[in-house]
């Protein structure tokens, strides 16, 4: 049988979404991906530096292979004096925290063989209501402001639980901004559930955007 009896419609969709922009994004060329990285460090740049509101906190992914690589634009916050910070996966299954990131930080491999910061002793996670921007990674964004991501729900989950996305919890929600590819646009709506994170703003290659009902 195709299908297993049962299956969850929307999470068959989402896997066949899933297949597809991962296969767009691996097959840009080197030199696609160079002048895209370039432009996006300065479309967020410019982005982050018009708002109203003064931005110290970054969370920030570390690249896989295909994905936009943001280490471009990282150089230039900590020059800045930006306090950065990168996810670290967590034992327990789906779950992450982010560390900070410094110049001299020293990246390991975790289990899906991305980088991220070694646990030194005594350095703490930074508590989430820090956070004043999150720059996340995706697999496909729509013009509404829906984010398919990998399918782990490791940012879902991070940002439902600590960062005020429920009502009732006094923690502010940090800015999230969406980092792609201009490929990565889905040209309709994408299916969500209603755990799925929404981003407030995508950068691409080609520029930047608020999406007005987030």
């Amino acid at each position: 049988m195709s299908k297993q009896l049962g299956a969850d419609p929307a999470q068959t969709q989402k896997q066949t979404l899933r297949q597809d922009f991962k296969q767009r994004r691996a097959n840009l060329d080197p030199s696609q991906r160079l002048a895209a990285h370039q432009n996006i460090k300065r479309h967020l740049t410019d982005l982050l530096t018009q708002r109203d509101e003064p931005f110290g906190h970054v969370a920030v992914y570390l690249a896989g292979p295909t994905e936009v690589d943001l280490q471009p634009w990282i150089d230039l916050a900590l020059l800045d004096g930006v306090a950065l910070y990168a996810p670290v996966i967590a034992p327990t299954q789906g779950q992450m925290a982010f560390y900070p990131l410094t110049s001299t930080t020293t990246l390991n491999a975790n289990r899906f063989n991305l980088k991220e910061p070694e646990i030194e002793n005594g350095v703490q996670a930074v508590d989430s209501s820090l956070l004043d921007v999150a720059l996340v990674p995706l697999l496909a964004f729509d013009d509404h402001g829906s984010r398919l991501g990998m399918g782990g729900g490791y940012y879902d989950r991070y940002f439902a639980n600590d960062a005020g996305l429920h009502a009732g919890n006094n923690h502010k929600r940090p800015l999230i901004i969406g980092i792609a590819y201009d490929v990565q646009r889905a040209i309709g709506p994408l299916v969500t559930e209603p755990w799925d994170i929404r981003l407030n703003a995508v950068v691409t290659e080609s520029g930047s955007r608020f999406f007005a009902d987030q």
